[in-house]
């Protein structure tokens, strides 16, 4: 997943293309099972993004929406969302920021 322009179609094509220029479908991989591009297009893009939501909106920029970077598919997958509440932030007596997270 990742937060990018999300206005304009183009973008994602030009994200695609990118990645498939700077990772070949077919290159030369020690790891031969078929999605050796897979693995490394989603390291470079990473596995998480952090989302702010305020009023129960998403915070972000007026064009920026929230990509998810399939390049082992079309399959099936589970996402994993974890809410915190700002509130579980605590101001320590030394200045640090403390995190308490309640189940």
């Amino acid at each position: 997943m990742t937060i990018n322009e999300n206005a304009d179609d183009d973008v994602k094509t030009d994200i695609i293309n990118s990645m498939n220029l700077l990772v070949p479908q077919k290159g030369d991989y020690r790891h031969v099972e078929g999605n050796s591009d897979a693995h490394i297009k989603a390291s470079l893009v990473g596995s998480s993004v952090l989302l702010a939501i305020e009023d129960g909106r998403l915070v972000l920029g007026t064009w920026q929406g929230v990509l998810f970077c399939e390049f082992d598919g079309p399959r099936k997958r589970k996402v994993f969302v974890k809410c915190l509440n700002s509130k579980t932030m605590q101001q320590s007596d030394s200045g640090d920021v403390a995190k308490k997270i309640w189940a």
